[in-house]
């Protein structure tokens, strides 16, 4: 019998934040309205997801990955499969069916919204979520995962979601995008730190690439002085969470609770912003 927290671990439930957060920002950028296309919303980007969440474990198990911190709220690795004993099989499904779900509901909205250049960007998201993880791509093992997920968690989402809610495209909207894009990166780059090579650049030179990474979606917002006023509580511990980190990869990954929690609090501001 596995408890409540064995399945938040699992599942990597904590990081579903990443992908909802800038659909929640464009609803209340839209003052709250049309509750049906952000319902929507919320269960194509939970959906999809999700099955990344699983490829994820299913293809880390394929290769040999092994768990790293399967004592704290963020492991890495395939939890389901070798800390809770989910046959691997039943998790391919599982992703294929949540991949469905995702495309189909995704279909669904764009021919009731009839803005059929949304096709374009569904299609991107989907192309560059799936390349993530799936052979022979796998840009998570390749260098190019936090490219993916800014594309994946920023820029596509918000964009999108605007679309679908006709709201005109504007540089705020943007540079807002690549913030959460960038923040979506940063999240990624810290948590899987432990499956780069430890004598790589990318491990020698962390704090210098995940400080450019994590400060730039802040600094860019300098253009409008009020917005960036908005920015300065999760600018400054941003700052102190980069000086904090330990030069060690188990540590670094350790802290994904903190760069998490940084996004939910940059989140929380920038939707501060928009409705006062």
């Amino acid at each position: 019998m596995y408890s409540f927290s064995d399945y938040v671990k699992g599942l990597k439930l904590p990081l579903y934040f990443t992908s909802v957060s800038p659909v929640i920002f464009i609803w209340a950028y839209n003052n709250f309205k049309n509750l049906f296309y952000f319902v929507f919303l919320i269960a194509i980007v939970l959906s999809m997801q999700l099955a990344l969440n699983l490829a994820m474990d299913f293809y880390d198990y394929q290769h040999g990955i092994k768990v790293v911190n399967g004592n704290t709220l963020f492991p890495v690795g395939p939890y389901l499969v070798y800390k809770m004993h989910v046959d691997q099989k039943n998790i391919r499904k599982t992703f294929i069916i949540s991949a469905l779900i995702s495309i189909i509901l995704g279909l669904y909205i764009i021919a009731l919204s009839r803005d059929y250049s949304l096709i374009v960007i569904g299609i991107l998201a989907v192309f560059v979520s799936l390349i993530y993880v799936l052979p022979p791509f796998r840009l998570d093992t390749r260098g190019f995962g936090e490219f993916s997920t800014f594309l994946s968690f920023g820029p596509f989402i918000l964009i999108g979601s605007a679309i679908l809610f006709n709201i005109k495209v504007t540089y705020f909207l943007i540079s807002i995008s690549i913030l959460f894009g960038l923040l979506a990166s940063a999240i990624r780059f810290l948590h899987h730190i432990t499956e780069d090579n430890p004598d790589g650049l990318r491990v020698k030179n962390f704090k210098k690439i995940y400080a450019f990474i994590l400060l730039a979606g802040f600094i860019i917002q300098l253009y409008n002085p009020l917005l960036f006023l908005y920015m300065v509580l999760p600018l400054g511990i941003s700052i102190i969470h980069i000086v904090l980190l330990k030069n060690d990869v188990l540590k670094i990954a350790a802290k994904t609770w903190e760069i998490v929690t940084i996004q939910i609090i940059t989140t929380l501001m920038v939707i501060l912003y928009v409705i006062l």
